[in-house]
This record gives C-alpha cells, structure tokens and sequence, in this order.
C-alpha cells in the first residue's frame, strides 16, 4: 500500500485475512483469539506501521484504557519504588497511565487535576497523599464522579471508596521496640510534616511504645521538623545539646533520618557507636547526594502497593458489578542497615 497514507484497521484485517473483530480484539488485548491468528495480525500491525486512533475508540467505547495518577512532589526519590509498582501493574493489564505531580501539596493544584482526569481523560484515578487537606478533594471526586478511584495512604474517614493503606502506627511501634531490644532507653523522635496523617501515625506509635515499656520521654526528646526535611539537621543538633542527649533518635522518614545523621556526624558523633538513628521508608535514593552510613528503617511495601492499585482499577473496571470498595492495609518490616547499633 501507498506508505504515504496511514494504515487503518481495515487494511489490517485484509493483510492479515481477518475479520474486523478479530484485529479489534488483538489491539484490545482481548480473549478468544488463536494464538496462530494472533500472530498473523501483530505481524500485519507490524508491517503496515499501523497505530490505532485511541480517541477515535474512546468515543465508541466510552473507555480511553487510561488510568491518572496524582501524587505530591513527582520528583521526589521517595516515589522511586511506587512508580515502578504502577509501571509494572500498567504492564500487566491492558491499561496506560498518566501522572500528575502536585507540588507542595498544593490543593487547587490538586482539584484542577482530578476535575481535568474525570472529564474523560482516563477511566479512574489513583490518589496518593496523606495531607489533611485532601479531604475536600477527596469529596469532589467521590460527589461529582462515577469513576472508579482508589486512595493511597489516606483514610479519610467520612468517604466509603477503595483504599490502600500503609499500618504506620504499627510501623512505629516496631521501631521503638526494635531500639528497645538493642538496649535503648533514651529515645527521642524527630516528627515530620503535622499537616500529614502519617506524620501523627508514626508520632502516636512513637508515644505508645514508650508508654508500653514504661519509659519516660524527656524534655526535648520530641522535636518538630518544618515541612522542609533538611530541618532534621538543627533538630538532631538540639537534640544532642540536651543535658541529657538521647542515645537513639527515631525519625517520622528517611530524608529527615539522613539530615540527622549529617547533623551527628559534623558535630562529631559515630553514628551509630555514639548515637543510634532510625528513619521510616527504607527509602533506595536519598535526597541531596548522602553519603553516610546506610539507614536502619522500616519498609513500606510501595512496589506492591503501586502494582496493586492499577490491578485493583483493572479489575474493577472490567466487571459488570464491581461490589464493594477494597480497603486493604499492608505491614511495614523492620530492614537492618548500619545506623542502628547496641547502646554501651
């Protein structure tokens, strides 16, 4: 044929001597067609350079195979392991995925996505964040759309939909009984952001463990960080300025652990002969080239969690009656690196 001229379905299906349904249900990645068969028609696609119109599809089956994403801060290394798992989910089913990255958690920001997504753009949305303030977003979508979505770490309680939670109280509480079996007494915490759910989680598990193990929480021992995780650095320096300084520091995440370790370092502490440091995420980048001892953390599962999330949309898109939303919430494990030593 004239390579000039794009390739239709129809010159797919008469190159590959099949019917019109048999090339739609190859491009649709659908069931019932012979392997042989299937094989004829990727071979046609393949030789002709044929590339479906996917808007044109979209206004016939009212689907565009497309799933949004929002998170806070897309650039974040944090979202490194998460990105994979929707990567990867989007992999195995028969969906695409388009990210959306909010800066700062900026909730406007944030609204105008999910309002430009849920105007046929994409067949659900995945929403990730746990900012206090998503909770008006979270309503628009669940007030004004009949699009399947799913919440990742939120669990706003006032909204019945599908969510995927991280147990991070129980996260916390490990950790603190983690230090408590290597010997410490004296921890302190270094919170992170107040205006996230999981920041209070992890506070809370902080202070349960210590109450459990009857240990008292000094004067100092709990510091607040910014919403700037570089802030960690003046926090650990108060922290050891104390007349009596911790022997291990709990930290609400891993970039906040690694600007603590700096801060013990440059003041010449060993980390962790001198002071133990513990962080939450088990973060694989941390931000700002560190280069000190590898973090003793506590794991999210965020690969299996992004995976998850498209497979669960999938799923759920592809039934007749998709029943009742999905609240599933995933363990975290401690994962022992170098920051974490036996208190002398």
């Amino acid at each position: 044929m004239d390579k000039q001229k794009k390739a239709s379905i129809k010159d797919v299906a008469r190159e590959a001597d099949v019917s019109l349904a048999t090339v739609s249900r190859v491009i649709n990645h659908l069931d019932g067609v012979k392997p042989a068969m299937q094989q004829r028609v990727m071979d046609a696609i393949e030789k002709l350079g044929y590339s479906p119109n996917h808007a044109a599809r979209a206004l016939v089956t009212q689907r565009t195979n497309a799933i949004g994403i929002i998170v806070n801060n897309l650039h974040d290394p944090f979202f490194y392991d998460l990105i994979k798992g929707f990567e990867m989910g989007a992999q195995q089913t028969s969906y695409s995925v388009i990210f959306c990255s909010v800066l700062g958690g900026d909730v406007k920001s944030k609204e105008t996505y999910v309002k430009y997504l849920s105007n046929g753009v994409v067949d659900a949305v995945v929403l990730y964040g746990s900012y206090l303030s998503d909770e008006s977003v979270i309503k628009y979508l669940h007030e004004n759309s009949k699009m399947e979505y799913v919440m990742i770490e939120n669990d706003t309680p006032s909204i019945t939909c599908n969510k995927l939670l991280i147990d991070n109280l129980d996260g916390a509480r490990e950790a603190i009984r983690y230090l408590i079996q290597k010997g410490h007494r004296r921890i302190a915490h270094i919170c992170g952001n107040p205006n996230k759910m999981v920041t209070m989680d992890r506070f809370n598990g902080y202070i349960q463990s210590m109450q459990e193990a009857r240990l008292e929480v000094l004067d100092g021992y709990i510091q607040y960080t910014s919403t700037d995780y570089k802030s960690g650095y003046d926090r650990m320096k108060a922290l050891l300025e104390l007349p009596t300084p911790p022997s291990a520091v709990f930290c609400s995440d891993d970039a906040i652990a690694s600007y603590a370790v700096r801060a013990a370092m440059d003041m010449g502490f060993r980390v962790p002969e001198d002071i133990s440091v513990m962080g939450f995420d088990n973060q694989r980048i941390l931000p700002d080239f560190y280069r000190g001892p590898a973090i003793t953390s506590v794991e999210q599962p965020l690969y299996t969690i992004g995976m998850d999330s498209i497979r669960l949309l999938s799923e759920r898109l592809n039934q007749a009656d998709p029943g009742q939303a999905v609240r599933k919430t995933y363990k975290t494990r401690i994962i022992e690196k170098e920051t974490v030593g036996e208190y002398r």
